[in-house]
């Protein structure tokens, strides 16, 4: 079975779980291979290419980009594209992360790694596929995990109270939904794949996406590269003090809104612990908030036997996200044997449990204290926690998963 994965980027949460399937899959003999929009080809057996941009020279001149965009994509509305997608850019830059589903990829189904595969298996694809084209002319089988709300709604990929649309970017929200829907009836086998319990119903209650059939599936992970140290002897190694009460904190890029770091330090600061100590993996990219305990910024590791030591180091992970989908990180932290606090979006409802963590009453700095408090009055056992990891969320359970509905979809 030859199976294309494919991502917009080589990097980021999407395409860290893209990479992980495929290399489940390949682990599993099979022959499955990537294809992104954005990074390097790889060298050796990785089986990573990248895509070209079509040459659309007609992008470089205004006059017909303005009708192109008003008359073939049927956007009446979109008089100037540039001030439209300087409207784009404005709002994401408020971290609402929009996106158009059109691209510059109009030939992406006529790739040679298209035409090689027997089934196309997307991932996060927003800038990369061009939805109008794509649905239309690819001629197999299509599986497409969710890793976000992106396909089931129109702009956003974040969709719910705490990131409304812009008012004036309804109109086009709306014309995307249409596109969406519109292209996706193209399709000649598209079955999707839900990697929690909240984008299960996602996928069912939305208006692009219902009718399509959908399973859950759960990301997975490589237990063998996230392992459970000694947590003294990983404080030592990695330069941490041994009595102190460490609490740890990972995202990409550790002051987006979404992930919550300001309300970790505010869920801290209304507990009275003795030598607390805040640990923050990811990309910093402004001051860190003020804090009565200290905080300590490792920046990005790639390292892994050295996250590996953070994780087990610390004597919980907190996640404060206002919207996941899956919530990788707690997953890696309890791989590693740590028990995880988190509100309660999607993903830490399906991993946590009374054996692993707790999951907050809402949304609040309030409601993340008194789950830390509640979380510290319990024993946890690292090796059990990392033990349902395994039993759960391995590659070779994950894989089978992947390969059972890769042979159903096959056969219809």
């Amino acid at each position: 079975m030859k199976v294309l994965h494919i991502n917009t980027y080589q990097q980021g949460g999407a395409a860290l779980c893209a990479r992980r399937i495929n290399k489940a899959l390949v682990q599993a003999g099979e022959n499955s291979r990537m294809l992104f929009a954005v990074g390097q080809n790889s060298s050796g057996d990785k089986g990573w290419n990248i895509a070209r941009k079509d040459d659309c020279w007609w992008l470089r001149i205004p006059v017909l980009r303005s009708l192109i965009w008003r008359f073939i994509h049927y956007m009446p509305f979109m008089m100037d594209a540039e001030k439209l997608q300087s409207q784009v850019d404005s709002a994401n830059s408020n971290h609402l992360y929009l996106h158009i589903p059109l691209s510059q990829y109009k030939n992406l189904a006529h790739h040679p790694l298209i035409k090689w595969a027997d089934i196309i298996h997307l991932h996060w694809v927003s800038g990369f596929v061009d939805y109008p084209t794509f649905f239309k002319e690819v001629r197999k089988p299509i599986v497409w995990t969710l890793h976000d709300k992106y396909p089931a709604v129109g702009l956003q990929h974040y969709n719910s109270d705490f990131y409304p649309i812009p008012e004036n970017l309804k109109t086009l929200d709306e014309y995307c939904k249409q596109v969406k829907r519109k292209s996706l009836l193209k399709a000649d086998n598209l079955h999707l794949v839900a990697i929690s319990q909240m984008m299960l119903k996602v996928c069912q209650d939305s208006d692009v996406l219902c009718g399509f059939p959908v399973t859950l599936i759960h990301n997975g992970i490589d237990v063998s590269r996230f392992k459970l140290y000694d947590k003294q002897k990983g404080r030592i190694e990695i330069g941490l003090l041994p009595d102190a009460k460490i609490f740890l904190f990972s995202a990409y890029e550790i002051h987006d809104p979404n992930k919550g770091l300001n309300r970790v330090v505010n869920a801290l600061e209304k507990i009275d612990i003795p030598n607390k100590m805040l640990v923050c993996i990811g990309m910093s990219t402004k001051p860190t908030p003020d804090a009565s305990f200290p905080i300590l910024l490792t920046g990005l590791l790639n390292d892994q036997d050295k996250i590996s030591k953070y994780y087990s180091s610390a004597d919980f992970f907190i996640q404060a996200s206002l919207e996941e989908t899956f919530s990788q990180t707690p997953l890696e932290a309890m791989a590693c044997g740590t028990p995880v606090v988190a509100f309660p979006c999607s993903g830490a409802t399906d991993l946590i449990n009374d054996n692993n963590g707790v999951v907050c009453g809402d949304f609040t700095a309030d409601a993340l204290a008194n789950g830390i408090k509640t979380a510290m009055s319990r024993e946890y056992d690292p090796k059990i926690i990392r033990e349902d990891v395994i039993n759960r969320f391995s590659y070779d359970k994950i894989a089978q998963q992947y390969l059972d509905l890769y042979k159903k979809v096959l056969a219809q």
